[in-house]
């Protein structure tokens, strides 16, 4: 849903534009618009999937007022530790219910989805079956292999209304009408909710109809011959109530309404002009990520020191209220560190390396939040990494953590202070931790998993509880070297939850990613 909705605020800015850049060249020949807003409705229905995988680029807005208006990408904090940890954790997947039949914005879309994709099944077949007692005025049909039908009553015409009717219906056929009113249709249905994919659908049909019949009047027929023509058709859809028998489809036919007034060709400079306009900003707008450019005041360490690292050398990490101490820690640490995300979000093109060790030591002009020197941090990596990112939802595979059937088997903290995650026996003692932190940080970073977690137990309290988290070193030790370690985790880790009165379901959620578009290795010190 999320792609959807992002799709079509996109669409909708690129009709608007497209609009006024018509408005303003003054197109008025009704054949160069159909083909104008043909391509939105093409570009609406391939929206969404470009917004999901397409590639992206970063297109800078005017800088923030001030520092706080920069908000990270996610509040996760570190992986399990060992010891202490004081941080409540906020996971940063977005799960946005596409594959929970519980969303009741999601079981709405997609009846109406249903209702309309239904519809235009229908019209489609019941097309295909017209037959000349079937229609009121002159259609073209068929998708691919379009073909004319003419009313029973089109035997008694004179032959100049026929020669008329002919060269409008062969026009249809020549602009592959019946193909791109289906097209719009399909893009109704798809977005339903949005009025602009209904406006595409009869703005569509009424310039094929305005295209059709500027056609006609250039082929010599006398216009006003040609008005009395529809004027009889449109009595005819009249008296009938009905142009045609077609449930959800519309098929472009005899055009009803003609202003016999010639409309000025249009230069090739002003059409070529047009045309680059039109596509410029639908490019930009489909494929830009908007970014807010960080003002100077944007907070900043007031000396650092990044220098690559020893391998020989241990590693350090160590947060302090006035600065940071990190050694040999590779570049994906210190930016995940930076923008508060996982691994699992973490996404790069193949220029770019994230594996190279440094030695960071920054100081703070005075002490202040954790929050605040991981913002520090992000200027750091952006002013001597030249880093550049963006963000955008992706769906993955996830794993839900629920409650088992006969509920959980552990009961709420009575405890006072920080939540502490210790080693004991073998398993890890937890005490005052909650079921977001355990699927978020803890679940989530386990390598025998390898993808997100998502907390649905609706548990919202601070529990006791003792996990045994699964050693593949030593079931390699232990076991057969040729066993499926991966099962030997997989059935671990559920057996260890099952005792706990929980349970992990596979599905897929909208995930926030985080894209490294550009990083250079650091300036000098």
């Amino acid at each position: 849903m999320t792609i959807l909705f992002e799709s079509a605020i996109r669409v909708t800015l690129i009709a608007a534009i497209i609009g006024l850049v018509l408005f303003a060249m003054r197109i008025k020949t009704a054949s160069v618009r159909h083909a104008v807003w043909a391509s939105v409705v093409v570009l609406m229905l391939l929206l969404p999937a470009w917004v999901a995988w397409g590639p992206r680029a970063s297109l800078l807005l005017l800088p923030s007022k001030a520092a706080t208006a920069i908000a990270p990408v996610a509040t996760l904090p570190p992986p399990l530790p060992a010891g202490l940890v004081s941080t409540t954790p906020v996971s940063p997947v977005r799960d946005d219910g596409v594959s929970s039949p519980l969303n009741p914005i999601a079981a709405i879309y997609m009846l109406g989805v249903g209702v309309f994709l239904l519809r235009v099944a229908i019209g489609t077949i019941r097309a295909s079956r017209l037959t000349s007692s079937s229609c009121v005025v002159p259609v073209t049909v068929g998708l691919l292999h379009p073909r004319i039908i003419l009313p029973e009553c089109s035997r008694e015409w004179p032959r100049a209304q026929l020669d008329a009717v002919l060269a409008h219906e062969g026009e249809h056929i020549r602009r592959r009408d019946p193909l791109f009113q289906w097209i719009a249709l399909l893009n109704r249905a798809i977005f339903w909710f949005h009025p602009l994919a209904w406006w595409l659908e009869r703005k569509l049909s009424g310039l094929a109809e305005e295209a059709c019949d500027a056609a006609v009047i250039a082929r010599g027929h006398d216009p006003r011959e040609y008005s009395e023509y529809l004027l009889d058709l449109a009595r005819s859809v009249e008296r009938a109530g009905n142009r045609i028998n077609a449930v959800g489809m519309a098929m472009p036919g005899i055009g009803l309404k003609h202003s016999g007034v010639p409309v000025p060709r249009i230069s090739r400079p002003r059409m070529a002009c047009t045309v680059a306009v039109c596509a410029v900003a639908a490019a930009i707008l489909a494929a830009a990520t908007l970014v807010r450019a960080q003002s100077g005041a944007r907070p900043k360490f007031e000396v650092a020191s990044i220098r690559p690292a020893d391998s020989a050398g241990g590693a350090l990490r160590q947060i302090k209220p006035d600065g940071l101490t990190y050694r040999n820690r590779n570049l994906a640490e210190y930016i995940r560190l930076a923008y508060g995300v996982e691994s699992y979000q973490l996404t790069h093109g193949p220029a770019v390396s994230l594996a190279e060790r440094y030695d960071v030591v920054a100081k703070a002009a005075s002490p202040v939040p954790e929050s605040q020197i991981k913002l520090m941090l992000r200027s750091l990596l952006e002013d001597r990494f030249r880093l550049s990112v963006h963000r955008e939802m992706k769906e993955l595979p996830v794993y839900i953590l629920t409650v088992a059937k006969g509920g959980p088997h552990f009961k709420a903290s009575q405890d006072e202070g920080p939540m502490v995650a210790a080693p004991k026996d073998g398993s890890f003692l937890y005490r005052r931790t909650s079921m977001a932190y355990l699927a978020g940080t803890v679940l989530s970073n386990l390598p025998s998993l390898g993808r997100p977690v998502l907390d649905r137990t609706r548990l919202e309290g601070i529990y006791n509880f003792s996990l045994k988290l699964f050693d593949p070193d030593k079931a390699r030790r232990e076991s057969d070297p040729k066993g499926d370690i991966q099962q030997q985790m997989d059935n671990g880790l559920s057996a260890s939850l099952k005792e706990l009165g929980l349970k992990l379901e596979s599905q897929k959620a909208s995930v926030e990613i985080l894209v490294i578009d550009h990083v250079e290795r650091p300036s000098e010190n």
